[in-house]
């Protein structure tokens, strides 16, 4: 991987067991991995036995200003790793040598870019990756936050063979830069190359579809439609070649439409944002499966409004054996931000233009074309009711590296010991809270639940409910005890709705409503 201002590094290379600093706490245990700006490290955490990935730059900090900067945007992805699909972050330190370090999650089942090397992802699990990713992102974008490297080989599997968002350009915050330092040409989008813009959240949900496009094609959009020469030809077909479009082997013709606006062209013309998308994502997922992937973001409800189908918790994406690319793959550095950013919109200007060139025939043959696609689309939902999903039909048939495969492959070695390990996931239910009790207490309104079934790293979810128990009105909280508290509630009647997620991230499948009344 070529990295902005460095060397490129050789395919697999680890970094030098002699460079890795030594750590209070921790033991060193091996490399794992060796980027343009930082080496990662295998350690443990002596006094809690936990293997941890821990990043180190390659050099010692530029000055306070530039370490300063390194600080405040560990805080800020801290607070991001609250959500249960974004790597945690567990400490940030400095070495005695002066070389600024973060103490991450490990993931033991390496990055989803091995998968895609490896022949792809069913597209059941692609729909489920997506709908994560989309709500990390969205949890990222709500706080200002950038990711601008979106890339398959930051999707990361735990030990629970759940995937997470990782590398949130930490290293392009240790050493100050303002855009991008990194750039992945295969993922990044048309006008982050062309030097229009530096990042916006159009440009991460691009990255977001074509990432989803390469796990279930095995390959890059456009290296998938198009023969690059090389990647200076890449970046040139990105910027001018139509979009493609995956085939009806590889995804559904909705799943392909989804996908296909994920990554149009001009920026204007992709989802709005990264919980637009989600939601096209969950309604792809109800079409063909009857259930989807319930998506987790402050202050939205975790599946479609007016969704009266029934929801289930989908299962997670495993790594597969004996995969060599096992461990963390931090080799971006992708650019984030302390404040707001909003989406770059540098050409509005000449959007109207840019849309004439785009449909020479004016309104009456964009009208026309929408009219052709609507006929296609439905011929190809009476196909997939008649006939058969494409990648569904016969899939107990087939092996997949998606949702199912998990499974199968976490039910061949469990281990006993762990009371929430391969058999919750098995069963695939996770028990709604029960009991809930609401009562007015002086000038707040008190909730009280119970676990049916506790497990190990057990927390809820809860934010409050507009007057009727119906729309969101306020903030998601994250909590270990299963307990609520609003301070000066309005009108005679306060609810809120509680979701039990488990230490595998698994959640369950219907909230539980409480409701205080006066």
């Amino acid at each position: 991987m070529q990295q902005n201002g460095s060397q490129p590094q050789r395919p697999g290379a680890v970094p030098a067991m002699d460079d890795a600093p030594a750590l209070p706490g921790l033991q060193l245990i091996r490399p794992l991995d060796l980027g343009g700006t930082a080496a990662v490290y295998l350690y443990e955490q002596e006094e809690l036995n936990r293997p941890v990935a821990v990043k180190v730059a390659l050099q010692g900090s530029m000055d306070r200003q530039t370490h300063q900067l390194f600080l405040r945007e560990a805080k800020t992805l801290a607070k991001l790793s609250t959500h249960p699909c974004i790597l945690s972050i567990h400490q940030a330190l400095v070495s005695d040598d002066g070389r600024d370090c973060l103490v991450l999650e490990y993931a033991p089942g390496g990055s989803c870019k091995a998968i895609m090397l490896n022949g792809g992802m069913d597209q059941e699990g692609a729909l489920d990756l997506g709908v994560r990713m989309a709500s990390a992102l969205y949890c990222a974008h709500e706080r200002g936050i950038l990711h601008r490297d979106v890339k398959p080989s930051n999707f990361l599997i735990t030990d629970q063979g759940l995937p997470v968002l990782a590398d949130f350009g930490i290293s392009s915050g240790i050493y100050g830069g303002e855009r991008a330092g990194g750039l992945s040409i295969p993922w990044a989008a048309p006008e982050v190359l062309a030097n229009r813009s530096g990042g916006s959240e159009a440009s991460d949900i691009y990255s977001l579809g074509a990432s989803l496009f390469g796990m279930l094609a095995g390959r890059s959009p456009y290296e998938y439609a198009y023969r690059a020469r090389d990647e200076d030809h890449l970046a040139q077909l990105i910027l001018k070649a139509e979009t493609p479009v995956l085939h009806m082997g590889e995804a559904s013709p909705m799943l392909a439409a989804v996908l296909e606006k994920a990554m149009a062209h001009d920026r204007d013309d992709r989802y709005y944002s990264a919980l637009e998308f989600g939601r096209a994502l969950q309604e792809v997922q109800q079409q063909l499966y009857g259930h989807a992937t319930p998506f987790i973001g402050e202050g939205v409800d975790p599946y479609p409004k007016g969704d009266a189908r029934p929801h289930a918790h989908t299962g997670a994406i495993a790594g597969r054996t004996g995969n060599k690319e096992s461990g963390h793959s931090w080799t971006g550095t992708g650019t984030s931000s302390e404040s707001r950013l909003q989406p770059d919109r540098e050409a509005v200007a000449d959007h109207e233009g840019n849309q004439a060139r785009r449909f020479p025939g004016g309104r009456h043959r964009v009208i026309l074309l929408a009219l052709i696609l609507a006929a296609v689309l439905a011929v190809a939902l009476v196909w997939i009711l008649v006939v058969g999903l494409p990648n569904g039909s016969e899939r107990g048939s087939q092996p997949t590296t998606g949702a199912s495969q998990i499974q199968t492959q976490q039910a061949q070695s469990p281990d006993p010991t762990d009371s929430s390990g391969p058999q919750d996931l098995q069963e695939g239910t996770v028990p709604s809270p029960t009991q809930g009790q609401g009562r007015y207490q002086g000038t707040a309104a008190v909730f009280t639940w119970a676990n049916p079934d506790p497990k190990p790293g057990d927390s809820y979810v809860w934010h409050p409910l507009a007057q009727g128990g119906s729309d969101d009105r306020g903030r998601s909280v994250q909590t270990r005890q299963p307990t609520a508290r609003i301070d000066d509630p309005q009108g005679g009647q306060t609810c809120i709705s509680v979701t039990l997620v488990r230490a595998d991230r698994s959640m369950s499948q219907e909230p539980t409503i409480i409701c205080a009344v006066q």
